[in-house]
């Protein structure tokens, strides 16, 4: 809202005149129109997150019937969010930074790290008064000891260590770099050991979840320092066993040895877990990333803070903000495509899409099934099913070694073997599409999909893992896919990064079993 009231602040501000009649003669109809866009511009510096030092060129058109030469040009930046500031007994909105004044924006970043800031163009006629601004969104300077990009923990050479590939064609992915061995060159004396279990970054507590046979780690972006190890994350801790963890809802939820664990991360500042929830349950490693909506919000909707599957009863159980349990939902009504409170067949694979439904794929007697459910932002009516889809026609289905989806579409990728297939419940599709074709030898190890987060290459951008043993090579595949179908499409990433192929390859990797992304 406060952002609102400055953008309509800045509206009045630059077009108060047209409304002030006073003892002057306006003709409106004839008065020249400003107009800003960027058709055709390079957007490469518009989208993608700056670095203190990079040059920054932004080049929009500006279209005026009137005097070009009466026009003057301001670029500026605020913070976001912007809030108003205490001075003595009043609050007041702080100044602008000015970052320049031509139309063409040229300028080498000199912005204070960590900062999250707007940024803005304005064209104003100094003579007649008419203006028009233009805000080109939200951008972050990294802070200092971080990198953005795709994260791959790896064995490589008998040994465990995380490298940081950057992507220019998802734009907020920190640009073309690959950092080598990151993690031990900045622990050369305490280097990862084990096999790697599971790998999470959480975006609500701004941390990664590193656990291997061995060790179980809290970790800073800031340079990877060490922040908790397993035992100091609990009051107590339990028998090390961890399979699944996620950031949501101002919560980290981690399921150990079948068991949920709660860090609520805005209450307390141990950073500890719970106890684990109460119960007779045993939890597969599936945990929702969406269960409460953050706009249009349905206020009858079930609003769990967590869904997850018990193996024990067959059932998706829902758990609700300081509970100390878990949840049921209602009785499944008669009719309903399938029984969320009795799940047939064992599941393989479950995650949340498609803005917030629940995608569901199970092992059956005659094959495998993607049974499609939604526990976010409904009303629990006992009818909570959505689809039902044999997948008789996915190749390889049935060997599959790693899948990937994400909030934004209701794509499924897979790897199996040496491939990658793509499936879309909504397309009428009955078989699966061949994505990517691996070399001899090639085997997909991992996989990972850029989520709701910076349009537009958001649930477009797949990353493939692939190793193969007789050459003792790992690489990773870079693909921009169409969200909905599932299939190539170099789209937006060439639009405006300029880069056209599709896919490209990031060489010299190490046999990635784990990525998650940090932008």
């Amino acid at each position: 809202m406060k952002r609102l009231f400055w953008i309509f602040s800045l509206f009045l501000l630059v077009n108060g005149c047209n409304e002030d009649l006073g003892n002057y003669d306006y003709d409106y109809n004839k008065a020249p129109k400003l107009i800003i866009d960027t058709t055709g511009i390079n957007k490469i510096d518009v989208w993608r997150d700056w670095n203190i030092g990079d040059t920054v060129h932004i080049a929009p058109n500006v279209t005026y019937p009137g005097k070009e030469d009466n026009l003057v040009y301001r670029w500026f930046i605020i913070d976001d969010p912007y809030n108003p500031v205490t001075v003595g007994n009043a609050e007041v909105w702080p100044p602008a930074d000015t970052i320049g004044r031509s139309l063409a924006l040229e300028y080498i970043v000199d912005i204070a790290a960590g900062r999250r800031f707007r940024l803005f163009f304005t064209a104003t006629d100094t003579v007649n008064g008419g203006a028009a601004f233009f805000d080109f969104g939200i951008k972050r300077i990294p802070e200092v000891g971080t990198i953005s990009g795709v994260y791959c923990l790896q064995e490589k050479d008998g040994r465990v260590d995380i490298d940081v590939i950057g992507s220019m064609r998802a734009l907020v992915l920190g640009g073309d770099h690959h950092e080598v061995d990151y993690y031990s060159s900045l622990h050369p004396g305490d280097p990862l050991t084990g096999m790697p279990r599971v790998f999470e970054y959480s975006t609500t507590g701004n941390y990664f979840y590193i656990f291997t046979d061995d060790v179980g780690l809290r970790v800073s972006p800031t340079n990877m320092t060490i922040m908790e190890r397993w035992e100091d994350m609990f009051y107590s801790a339990p028998a090390y066993k961890p399979q699944a963890v996620v950031g949501l809802n101002n919560c980290d939820f981690l399921i150990n040895d079948g068991k949920l664990h709660v860090h609520y991360i805005q209450s307390y500042g141990e950073r500890k877990f719970s106890v684990p929830i109460p119960g007779d349950y045993n939890l597969a490693p599936f945990l929702a990333q969406e269960t409460v909506a953050s706009w249009g919000a349905n206020p009858d909707a079930i609003s769990a803070y967590q869904v997850v599957y018990d193996k024990t009863t067959s059932a998706f159980r829902s758990f609700f903000n300081r509970g100390v349990s878990l949840g049921h939902f209602s009785e499944t009504v008669t009719g309903a495509l399938f029984d969320v409170n009795h799940m047939e067949g064992e599941i393989v694979y479950a995650n949340t899409v498609n803005n917030g439904e629940t995608l569901i794929i199970s092992r059956h007697d005659d094959g495998y099934y993607m049974h499609v459910a939604c526990f976010s932002n409904v009303v629990d009516n006992g009818n909570l099913a959505r689809h039902v889809r044999p997948l008789a026609g996915c190749v390889g289905i049935e060997n599959a070694t790693c899948f990937a989806s994400s909030l934004v579409g209701p794509a499924l990728f897979y790897g199996s073997g040496g491939n990658v297939y793509s499936y879309s419940y909504t397309t009428g599709q009955t078989g699966s599409h061949l994505l990517w074709e691996g070399d001899p030898g090639d085997e997909v190890t991992a996989l990972c999909i850029l989520g709701p987060v910076g349009a537009p290459t958001m649930g477009r951008m797949l990353w493939i893992a692939v190793w193969n043993e007789a050459r003792h090579e790992g690489r990773l595949v870079e693909f921009e896919v169409n969200e909905v179908s599932g299939e190539a499409e170099a789209f937006w990433a060439p639009m405006f990064s300029g880069i056209d192929d599709n896919p490209i390859y990031h060489e010299g990797m190490g046999k990635v079993l784990f990525m998650t992304l940090r932008f």
